[in-house]
């Protein structure tokens, strides 16, 4: 049985995108300890979507090599 792993990018993009959402409700509030939290989850969620993109990109080069 071969299961092809999904690379997703879009979720944790969208996580960040909500991360930094919360991060400027957090500073309207003057709340910045909780933007700081928000400000690593943001930046967490970032770099896993760069190490999608990565990987979907070692794909694509693979898949053009062997053509």
């Amino acid at each position: 049985m071969n299961i092809e792993q999904v690379i997703d990018y879009s979720y944790p993009s969208m996580m960040a995108e909500r991360a930094l959402r919360d991060l400027h409700a957090a500073m309207l509030r003057n709340d910045h300890e909780e933007a700081m939290e928000h400000a690593l989850t943001a930046m967490t969620e970032v770099k896993m979507a760069y190490n999608s993109i990565v990987l979907m990109k070692e794909k694509n080069d693979a898949l053009h090599q062997v053509a």
